[in-house]
């Protein structure tokens, strides 16, 4: 994968179709991750594999590669899913969710606030909530160029392991 390739999006996606078994995927990724010299470390569920970046080389945006592998009519789909750590995303949805509910309630009270003609002191909270929002958005685009370079390493390593 070019390190110029399309541009970051929120948690990429992809899915491709492999000449090969689910077992003989599995296989060369184990392989893989044991001959590798600590360039990427892994774990393998059923047809569940998790890739990530070794621990001494890992930051708050490390990335890693999610893959699921499905076999229908005798062919071999894998669907990857790169994103952060469960413990950075869930961060991130928690505040999303804590300060989208709070504009929100901040809207409901200024807007109650303006029908009994009271000064709409609460209406203050909707900018200040969708400013927050910008730059939690801001701070996950860093954070998901910060990681770049290690979600290239991720998938440099699948490609060699498959071709």
């Amino acid at each position: 994968m070019s390190q110029d390739a399309a541009p970051l999006r929120m948690r990429p996606r992809f899915r491709k179709e492999i000449p090969l078994s689910a077992d003989e995927i599995k296989k060369r990724i184990e392989n893989s991750l044991r001959d590798n010299q600590g360039k990427c470390h892994g774990e393998i569920v059923q047809n569940h594999v998790i890739l990530r970046i070794p621990r001494e080389q890992q930051h708050s945006w490390s990335p890693q590669l999610t893959l699921q592998l499905e076999e229908e009519n005798g062919k071999t789909f894998m669907r990857g899913l790169f994103g952060p750590k469960p413990a950075i995303w869930t961060m991130f949805v928690f505040f999303y969710s804590a300060i989208g509910f709070l504009t929100l309630m901040g809207l409901m009270f200024g807007l109650s606030q303006w029908m009994l003609k009271m000064e709409p002191w609460g209406l203050w909270f909707v900018p200040a909530g969708l400013a927050l929002l910008l730059l939690l958005y801001i701070a996950s685009r860093i954070g998901q160029g910060l990681g770049r370079e290690q979600m290239h390493q991720l998938q440099d390593f699948l490609d060699e392991t498959l071709s």
